[in-house]
């Protein structure tokens, strides 16, 4: 994978977590609360836990899960039973994060093909907010061909579900 100048995408580490849990409160309205003992079991569960860095900062984070992990998040449950019949596996992307100094500069397109590229899963799930509305984060997911397959309601929210199928000769949506 070749990343944009400056950028260094890597597990996490406990010496990231102050950096991640501000990132997360810093966009909670559009994700969930996280606390430190949180983080640490989500990380422990996670397919993929990784920091996005730019010039040595870290300004991104993302959390990953493959089918069956002991992950108990309501989306990634949903996930499980619509998958049922229809695929193989799945990975559940449940949050990722930039900064605003990451935009319009590749960074979150080259994520999205390293998460998609090394999922191992034939369909990648992800939810996007529609009540309150993400617009930028709707048409970024539409642009890389995320359909939506359901939506939920939840704390005030609603979620657009999405997936998008990564493996040919995969049982249809």
């Amino acid at each position: 994978m070749t990343w944009p100048a400056g950028v260094d995408v890597r597990t996490i580490e406990p010496r990231d977590h102050h950096a991640v849990l501000a990132l997360n409160e810093a966009h909670v309205e559009l994700l969930a609360p996280l606390d430190e003992p949180r983080l640490r079991d989500l990380v422990a569960w996670a397919h993929r836990a990784l920091v996005v860095e730019l010039d040595g900062e870290v300004v991104g984070f993302v959390l990953t899960y493959a089918a069956g992990a002991a992950y108990d998040g309501e989306n990634f449950a949903w996930f499980a039973d619509w998958a049922t019949g229809r695929h193989t596996g799945f990975a559940y992307l449940d949050r990722v994060v930039l900064d605003a100094r990451t935009r319009r500069r590749g960074i979150a397109t080259a994520l999205y093909d390293e998460l998609e590229a090394g999922c191992g899963q034939p369909v990648m799930c992800l939810e996007v907010n529609v009540e309150p509305p993400n617009e930028p984060s709707l048409a970024f997911h539409a642009g890389r061909g995320y359909a939506e397959v359901g939506r939920r309601g939840s704390g005030g929210h609603v979620v657009s579900l999405m997936t998008k199928v990564l493996a040919e000769g995969q049982p249809g949506r």
